[in-house]
């Protein structure tokens, strides 16, 4: 088996899978589920559920730049570590892993979707954009860093006439930097004037087909066309395709992550322990009882709320792990966020479920 693995499904295939996922599978799943399957003239208690993940989201990018300025590195961590540190906390695997798990607690594969999905809804119409916005200037300020240090290594060697002073050191990522700390962020709130940048970012996040896919599925729903195309039988082969494609994304997606568990091998985890820790922690304990907060703030009915909760104590999903590889930062954080978190799901979704019922908390719901 360890000869066949390697051999049929090697490290393209996992590439190959996401992309699938991602550009077929994942879209029909949102068009099908929201598009036909969500009344938002009916269950206005939605809007109070997509709000909640918002807020939880955005509470988290506060964490995560606030633990930066509270250990005192604010000097030398720029806005992609503390992207990546967003990601770690709320970059949650909603649909993937929140469907089955959610259809499993309610016996409902209707209300598993359904809180699944519109948990993503979040994700992609507000981390996504300022994700990327956040990615791409850490991107510009590693080559603005790299280039002052190729000035000053020039000056010192003209000063020097022709030999170098060692005034360059090394991070720990590999970038080359100046020995005076670089204010990352007066260089990247620069950037938020900056046009050409926003227009690609905008133009990034609006050609993502999970994005058209949520924009269309509201149409369709506001505009009740998602019941017509349901109910008649001519039309509902289209329905039933999107059924079935959308059926696709979370086998497919668990599978592909085994592989590419299987192909990271030791290079699975290359944090601390200490450091893992506190960051499953944060992910599994304390982002949930912020929810939980949440829930109650928002007045959530006892399924929205208990759904909430399960999905904010979810693991990360993989493609957290994709966008720090893009970017060339977080790698090691990430991978070990997705591997661990993914090992820990069952228990500690079992055992917030048993701490919601010692409670009380939410508990009144179809079982």
């Amino acid at each position: 088996m360890a000869k066949f693995v390697p051999s049929v499904f090697d490290q393209t295939f996992v590439s190959k899978a996401v992309a699938f996922v991602f550009h077929v599978a994942l879209p029909c799943h949102v068009l099908k589920g929201i598009g036909t399957k969500v009344d938002f003239y009916s269950e206005t208690f939605i809007w109070k559920y997509i709000i909640a993940f918002l807020i939880l989201r955005f509470f988290a990018l506060v964490i995560a730049a606030g633990s930066f300025l509270l250990s005192g590195k604010c000097s030398i961590v720029g806005i992609g570590d503390i992207t990546v540190r967003w990601l770690s906390l709320t970059w949650i695997s909603t649909v993937i892993l929140g469907v089955p798990i959610l259809t499993a607690v309610f016996h409902n594969p209707g209300r598993g979707l359904f809180y699944g999905l519109l948990a993503g809804i979040s994700s992609f119409i507000f981390q996504l954009p300022f994700q990327l916005f956040f990615f791409e200037c850490h991107k510009l300020e590693r080559e603005h860093i790299e280039q002052q240090g190729r000035e000053k290594k020039d000056r010192d060697t003209d000063e020097e006439n022709g030999v170098p002073k060692e005034s360059m050191t090394k991070n720990n990522q590999g970038v080359d930097e100046t020995n005076e700390s670089v204010n990352h962020w007066t260089f990247w709130t620069g950037l938020c004037t900056s046009g050409t940048l926003w227009k690609d970012i905008f133009k990034r996040v609006f050609t993502n087909p999970i994005v058209v896919a949520i924009f269309c599925a509201f149409i369709i729903s506001l505009s009740t066309l998602g019941k017509i195309l349901d109910e008649i039988e001519g039309l509902k082969f289209f329905v039933d395709t999107l059924g079935y494609l959308g059926q696709i994304t979370t086998p497919l997606s668990l599978f592909a992550m085994g592989i590419w568990m299987y192909h990271r091998g030791r290079d699975l985890v290359r944090i601390g322990l200490v450091e893992l820790f506190v960051f499953m922690i944060t992910k599994l304990i304390i982002v949930p009882m912020i929810m939980i907060g949440l829930a109650k703030a928002l007045s959530l009915d006892d399924e929205s709320g208990r759904a909430a909760v399960l999905i904010a104590s979810l693991p990360i999903s993989m493609a957290s792990f994709t966008l720090g590889s893009i970017y060339d930062i977080g790698e090691d954080q990430l991978s070990a966020n997705v591997a661990v978190g993914t090992l820990l799901m069952l228990p500690t979704v079992i055992v917030w479920n048993l701490v919601l019922d010692e409670l009380g908390l939410f508990v009144n719901y179809v079982k």
